[in-house]
């Protein structure tokens, strides 16, 4: 590969990134954070911190958001298909709700001591209002026309 085709490569991409809504890129970064997080904590972090932070935020923190790096990706860079890809993420988010609505309903059960069987009234915060809040958001106005941009005939 030439510099002349990398540069323009570069510049593609740069253009894709730049033209994309700001709500859309820090979904992107966030997913990324926790998922790179959570992934760090299961390899690194020793087992009680772990012990820990599973009444909160469920068995595996990034869950849904590690699904859907790759379709907030394809958000940015495919054109054609935008109104499509984000009902993938949005579908990945209401698997998350499901999941936290299931786990809310299953709590004051028996435990038996074991921190991965016990479930903290603060978990529907990671489960059910954060994915509820990227649903929200990713559906703004802003994302809507952005969605709707790669039919118009003068869009990328």
């Amino acid at each position: 590969m030439n510099a002349h085709s990398e540069a323009g490569l570069l510049r593609r991409i740069r253009e894709a990134v730049v033209a994309a809504p700001q709500v859309l890129l820090a979904y992107i970064i966030f997913a990324v954070v926790v998922t790179f997080t959570d992934f760090g904590l299961h390899l690194l972090a020793p087992e009680s911190l772990q012990a820990r932070l599973v009444p909160y935020t469920g068995w595996i923190a990034s869950m849904c958001y590690a699904f859907t790096i790759f379709i907030a990706f394809m958000l940015v860079f495919q054109h054609k298909v935008r109104r499509f890809v984000r009902l993938g993420i949005s579908f990945q988010l209401l698997l998350q709700i499901a999941y936290g609505v299931h786990k809310i309903l299953q709590m004051g059960g028996e435990t038996f001591g074991n921190p991965y069987l016990t479930i903290s009234p603060w978990q529907c915060v990671w489960t059910i209002v954060l994915p509820s809040f990227w649903i929200i958001v990713l559906h703004s106005p802003r994302m809507n026309r952005y969605c709707r941009q790669a039919n118009e005939p003068n869009a990328a």
